[in-house]
């Protein structure tokens, strides 16, 4: 039977020092930024290639406002849940 490993929160295996976990809600600003920029480019960016290949310019600036409303509406529902 394999040896059970140390569950303990803050023990390192080669005697280094105890680091404590990180806070819940420690990198929430950097997680909603990366929504929004993410939301924003990929939508932007199908956008882009759908105005591109139809001639319709308008479709890639309503991409990136799409992106960025449903990045809105996905950041409302995770962070509003508990």
């Amino acid at each position: 039977m394999p040896p059970a490993r140390d569950r303990v929160v803050g023990v390192t295996g080669a005697g280094g020092p105890a680091q404590e976990p990180p806070a819940p809600h420690e990198n929430e600003g950097w997680r909603v930024f990366s929504y929004m920029l993410g939301g924003m480019l990929i939508y932007g960016a199908i956008g882009w290639v759908v105005a591109h290949f139809t001639g319709i310019s308008i479709l890639f600036p309503m991409g990136m406002i799409l992106g960025i409303v449903l990045s809105v509406v996905m950041i409302i529902f995770r962070f509003t849940r508990s």
